[in-house]
C-alpha cells in the first residue's frame, strides 16, 4: 500500500497545510528618533498624527502671584519672614543737642504719624535715666490712621559735663521704638568740671554715686528693674557709655576669666580703692539680693568668659 495516494492533495485544492504561518508584515514605522511612538505602535496599533500626551508632573508649582507676600524663599527653600516697619513714623530716631553756657536743661520734640490703616496704641514712654523726662499727649494715647502728634523729652543738664547720649522707649501695641537723645555739655573755660569734681568725690567716697544729686542717675534707675533693664539702669550707664572714663573697664571685653562668683562679688561689694561701689543694699547699695542674683543670670548669660589661657597671653 502507497500512503502518499491516500494523503489530500491539499496544495492543489487551495487549502492550507500544516506548516506554521507566515507573521504579518509589520505597518510602516513612524520616522526615526521618535522611540515612544514606536512602543506605542506596536502595542495599540499604528498612531495617528496626533501628538501623544506628556505625562504630568505629581506636584503642580504655585503660581509666583499665589505666594504671600511676607515669605521669602532663601537659597535653601526655608522661608523666612520679612522684617515690617514699624507703623508709627517719627521725624527722626535721634537727635542732638549742644548746649549754652547756663543752660540747666534741654528740650527735644519728636514729631510721629500712623501710617497703618488701622489704630496704634501708644501705652507708655520710658526713659534709661531718672534726669530724662518724656511726656506723651495722654496715656494710653491713641491714635488713629493718619493721626499725628508729638512726643516731649526733656534732659536735666545739672551736675552733666561733655558728651553722653540717653534713651527714650516708646512701648506701643505695635512693638517697641527706640529714640535716642546725643547731648554735648561743654566744660566752662577754667573752671573744674562737674564731671571731674564727682570723679575726685568718688575717689574718696565710692558709694558717693548713690546719694545726693547723683542718685537721680544711678539709684533712682534701678527700682523696680531686674534682669537686662536693671544692666542699663545700673550697670550700661557708665560701663556701656561711649565716653566712660579710662579707668572703667569694658565689661564685654574684659582680659580674665569670668564666672558666676565673680559677677555677684563684683555686683555686691564692688572694689575698694576704685571708682567701682558696692550695689547691694547691705553695703549702701540700692540692690536687693533678687535684683543681684538677675544681674548675675544675665551677665554670666551674655557676656562670654575668655579661658584663662587667653587673659595670660593679654
Amino acid at each position: 500500500m502507497v500512503l502518499l495516494a491516500t494523503a489530500p492533495v491539499l496544495l492543489a485544492q487551495g487549502q492550507e497545510t500544516n506548516a506554521p504561518k507566515s507573521p504579518p508584515p509589520l505597518p510602516p514605522l513612524p520616522p526615526s528618533g521618535n522611540l515612544a511612538a514606536v512602543l506605542h505602535q506596536l502595542t495599540n496599533g499604528p498612531v495617528t498624527n496626533r501628538p501623544l500626551p506628556q505625562p504630568r508632573s505629581a506636584v503642580q508649582p504655585l503660581p509666583k502671584a499665589a505666594l504671600p507676600q511676607a515669605l521669602l524663599l532663601t537659597n535653601q527653600g526655608a522661608p523666612q519672614v520679612a522684617a515690617q516697619p514699624h507703623p508709627l513714623v517719627f521725624d527722626s530716631d535721634i537727635k542732638d543737642y549742644t548746649a549754652r553756657p547756663g543752660d540747666t536743661n534741654a528740650q527735644f520734640t519728636f514729631n510721629l504719624t500712623n501710617t497703618s490703616p488701622s489704630e496704634v496704641t501708644v501705652e507708655r514712654v520710658q526713659t534709661s535715666c531718672g534726669c530724662t523726662v518724656a511726656r506723651l499727649p495722654s496715656t494710653p494715647w491713641k491714635m488713629a490712621p493718619g493721626d499725628s502728634g508729638q512726643i516731649e523729652v526733656a534732659v536735666d543738664l545739672r551736675g552733666k559735663r561733655g558728651q553722653f547720649s540717653k534713651m527714650v522707649y516708646v512701648y506701643t501695641s505695635a512693638g517697641t521704638k527706640n529714640l535716642t537723645v546725643k547731648l554735648n555739655v561743654p566744660d566752662a573755660p577754667g573752671t573744674l568740671s562737674d564731671r571731674s569734681r564727682n570723679m575726685q568725690i568718688a575717689s574718696v567716697d565710692r558709694q558717693a554715686v548713690f546719694k545726693n544729686d547723683c542718685a537721680k542717675c544711678h539709684s533712682e534707675p534701678t527700682v523696680g528693674k531686674n534682669g537686662k533693664e536693671l544692666y542699663a539702669a545700673a550697670c550700661g550707664v557708665c560701663h556701656d557709655s561711649e565716653h566712660r572714663a579710662t579707668m572703667v573697664p569694658d565689661l564685654h571685653n574684659l582680659n580674665h576669666s569670668t564666672d558666676r562668683i565673680f559677677w555677684k562679688v563684683w555686683i555686691s561689694q564692688g572694689k575698694a580703692g576704685s571708682l567701682m561701689p558696692a550695689f547691694a543694699k547691705t553695703q549702701g547699695g540700692p540692690l536687693s539680693d533678687e535684683q543681684i542674683a538677675s544681674l548675675v543670670d544675665y551677665l554670666a548669660q551674655t557676656v562670654p568668659s575668655r579661658p584663662a589661657s587667653a587673659a595670660a597671653g593679654r
